[in-house]
């Protein structure tokens, strides 16, 4: 019996022994996964860290910066909303104006074009930007300058307006136009703020600025007559005039019929570095003295390097490039009585002050003549019904880089006026390029300054003149 006790004894205990090392195993075995665990954990932690330099852990969530809205002059929203989702409820509407931004750039800003490019630093701010431009002028402008166009199969154009007193630019018109919610699909012609940025040749808009520094100068007297021939050989050029006159014409004359030959007869009463100079007295070749956008200066050649058919090709607008902004700053000089009004684009930005270029009665003196020429030419049909309107067309050749010359056919079409003539309100440059062959500025850019002249007679309320009225119901 004692045996048995003893062999069940030592039994037991040799299962309880066979036990306890499971039993200690069981214990054991979180231990052991995490020890195991651990070196795995290691490894990968280390290879994160030698792939990608640091962990990466799920960011904070950042709200887009917050940035200013660009304004109309009337307070319309022309573009709101942060940098992630700007907008432009007015799609089109002044888009070349405007602008758009995009993300942010290497250097930190995040406007592309326009006014979003020229004042992100205050729209990152969260100021808004009130810009001079009136939305329905700047939509009527728009609207006739595509219909103009459409009609006359043109390639691209242009409208700038300002307020002769202020210098305000009212509407900058520019065709082939762009939405700036899709710029992304849109052509970089399209985007091109051809109002401001285009460089051309004028044509005979410029004859205007020689015959007044002629008579600012004392080299000319307002009722003198000058010799126009049919053509007159120029150096290696022979220049010609289109339309028929007298052998001798008056000196408003000469603007009214726009005399290629009496006008180059005329500067030749000036050295090529004289009419050089008065050229950038007008502001030609430099850049407009403004601060609140990004304009170009156009083009005219150091008078050194002219040849004697160079100066007998920028009296007549060829040979020297502007863009119609600058030409319009240039009139304006003719609204003011002589004096230069700097434009302006953005209410309350800084603006150079006005400077005088002219004197009172010259300016008048052309302004007069500029009104005979409207009435009494081929232009009465760029007249604005019972408005008087003082200005001046060009029809010029477009110069090919690639052909390295003026092809056939190729023109621009101006014309440069205000009105109401006796004192204007209004400075205004339509110009359109590439139209269909045969088209002329008295055809198709004096129509399209009418159009729009219209529209802004009726928006503004501009009282009709009875006997402008009754001029322009006889003819």
């Amino acid at each position: 019996m004692a045996l048995a006790n003893r062999t069940m004894t030592q039994g037991a205990r040799r299962n309880h022994r066979s036990r306890q090392p499971l039993e200690l195993r069981l214990h054991r075995a979180p231990a052991m996964v995490i020890l195991t665990a651990i070196p795995l954990v290691a490894a990968l932690v280390g290879f994160g860290l030698q792939q990608h330099g640091s962990p990466i852990f799920p960011a904070p969530v950042v709200e887009a910066p917050e940035r200013g809205r660009i304004l109309a002059s009337d307070g319309t929203i022309l573009a709101e909303g942060n940098v992630a989702h700007r907008r432009y409820p007015q799609q089109a509407l002044a888009a070349h104006v405007v602008g758009f931004s995009g993300a942010i750039q290497p250097d930190g800003r995040y406007g592309l074009e326009g006014i979003e490019r020229t004042f992100d630093t205050a729209l990152q701010q969260g100021a808004d930007i009130k810009l001079t431009i009136d939305p329905i002028l700047q939509a009527a402008a728009e609207r006739r300058l595509q219909e103009a166009i459409a009609t006359h199969e043109a390639q691209n154009g242009s409208v700038v307006m300002l307020e002769a007193a202020t210098g305000r630019i009212l509407a900058a018109a520019s065709y082939p136009t762009f939405d700036p919610n899709a710029q992304g699909s849109s052509p970089r012609a399209a985007i091109q703020n051809q109002a401001f940025l285009q460089q051309y040749e004028p044509g005979s808009v410029m004859k205007p600025f020689v015959v007044a520094s002629l008579l600012q100068s004392g080299r000319m007297e307002a009722t003198e007559t000058i010799d126009a021939p049919p053509t007159k050989r120029v150096g290696l050029k022979t220049f010609r005039d289109v339309a028929p006159h007298d052998a001798t014409l008056e000196v408003k004359d000469v603007l009214r019929y726009s005399s290629n030959t009496a006008m180059l007869n005329m500067t030749t009463r000036f050295e090529p570095q004289e009419l050089h100079a008065w050229l950038r007295h007008f502001g030609f070749g430099q850049t407009l003295p403004m601060t609140d956008a990004y304009t170009r200066p156009g083009m005219l050649n150091p008078w050194q390097d002219w040849v004697p058919q160079d100066q007998a090709s920028v009296t007549i607008g060829q040979s020297v490039a502007t863009t119609p902004l600058q030409l319009a700053a240039a009139y304006s000089i003719f609204a003011n009585d002589g004096v230069l009004v700097p434009p302006k684009l953005v209410e309350g930005a800084e603006t150079p002050p006005a400077y005088r270029v002219l004197s009172t009665e010259v300016s008048q003196t052309v302004r007069n003549m500029l009104v005979h020429t409207v009435e009494e030419s081929g232009l009465r049909n760029s007249i604005i019904p019972g408005v008087q309107v003082a200005g001046k067309t060009g029809t010029a050749d477009i110069y090919s880089p690639e052909q390295g010359t003026y092809p056939d056919d190729w023109y621009s079409l101006t014309f440069a006026g205000m009105f109401p003539a006796d004192d204007p309100d209004v400075v205004m440059v339509v110009m359109l390029q590439h139209p269909k062959a045969g088209s002329t500025s008295t055809q198709v850019a004096g129509p399209l300054f009418r159009a729009i002249g219209s529209e802004v007679v009726a928006h503004w309320g501009i009282a009709p003149d009875a006997q402008m009225l009754a001029a322009t119901a006889a003819r």
